[in-house]
């Protein structure tokens, strides 16, 4: 019989069969967070119809998992239903072992592999070898300490970074809008990256000066100014309002965005402005990919993205980035 692993190991690749694990060592990592559109995830539109009684919190969960795993495997060119047993093993133990992500995740991703699997008619592939062994092997690990990886930005600090986002030159005007309103709206909500990035462009209106968010199955939520809106650099409405005209623009044409706000003698923006048109396209990623520019893709941003634009505007303001991750924007509990 062969020896069984170790839970000190700590290590979830010694509980794989000895032939997968040098494929550990060969998975890509680029690209693993690039969001794969919604209409190229398999069995995504049954996962849906099969959750339909979950809680919503639990139904985001899981629909979230299931597109992160889709991610995965087409970074990593695998298929991800009917998915193979040993792709899921390695997704697990890199998840592990390379990211330090707990057994509980890694069970709660399994249950979802297996739940969309069971929604579309296919068979549950988490009970077949080598599966069994590591989650098995995943129980007995006891979870390391939590670190705290990420540190809460003060009022003071956002409202330097939201001054960094003032710049109304062309191009930089297109991914400053943007930017500002991501770590507003992240703010104002507490979501994290998934959430915030996951909007739709109908989901967000404006009423009476005040932002309104709609989500699936739930009540409209009117969003609070996260911070005193004394000019337009910090106010929620506005930054709506302002990267909404950019859209706008960018889903008629290319040109007309260029023209209406490329022009040089274009007119900064002075005081308040909580003008919004009816969006072109109502089903469109609100939060979208800039290329160099300014040209708006119709592409949904990374997760990544969120800490990264923090870490450019906190640079630029001159805020230590030590510890800020995409969660440092949530309000302080």
């Amino acid at each position: 019989m062969g020896q069984q692993p170790s839970p000190q190991t700590k290590r979830a690749r010694t509980a794989l069969p000895p032939g997968l694990r040098p494929l550990l060592d060969n998975l890509r990592v680029e690209d693993t967070d690039t969001p794969v559109p919604e209409e190229d995830i398999l069995g995504l539109n049954l996962l849906h119809r099969h959750l339909a009684d979950y809680a919503p919190q639990t139904r985001r969960a899981y629909l979230a998992d299931w597109k992160r795993w889709a991610s995965w495997c087409r970074s990593q060119d695998r298929t991800p239903l009917p998915a193979d047993p040993a792709d899921i093993a390695l997704y697990l133990a890199s998840a592990h072992d390379d990211h330090g992500t707990g057994p509980a995740t890694l069970q709660r991703w399994t249950t979802t592999i297996a739940t969309a699997h069971t929604a579309n008619g296919h068979p549950d592939p988490t009970n077949a070898p080598p599966l069994p062994g590591l989650l098995r092997w995943l129980r007995t690990t006891k979870p390391q300490p939590r670190r705290r990886t990420s540190r809460w930005l003060t009022d003071l600090e956002l409202t330097r970074v939201l001054a960094h986002t003032r710049e109304e030159s062309w191009p930089e005007l297109v991914i400053n809008r943007r930017d500002r309103l991501i770590m507003l709206l992240t703010r104002a909500t507490g979501d994290g990256p998934e959430e915030i990035l996951g909007l739709r462009t109908s989901q967000l209106t404006l009423d009476e000066e005040r932002v309104v968010l709609t989500r699936p199955d739930q009540e409209p939520q009117v969003l609070a100014n996260p911070l005193p809106a004394t000019n337009w650099g910090t106010c929620l409405s506005c930054s709506l309002a302002m990267w909404r005209q950019v859209t706008d623009l960018a889903d008629d044409s290319r040109t007309a965005l260029r023209s209406a706000l490329g022009a040089p003698d274009r007119l900064t923006p002075r005081g308040h402005s909580h003008t919004l048109e009816s969006a072109p396209d109502s089903q469109a990623w609100l939060l979208r990919r800039v290329r160099r520019g300014g040209t708006v893709t119709t592409d949904r941003m990374a997760p990544k993205a969120l800490r990264d634009l923090l870490h450019t505007h906190a640079t630029g303001a001159g805020v230590d980035t030590t510890g800020l991750t995409a969660f440092a924007l949530r309000p302080h509990p």
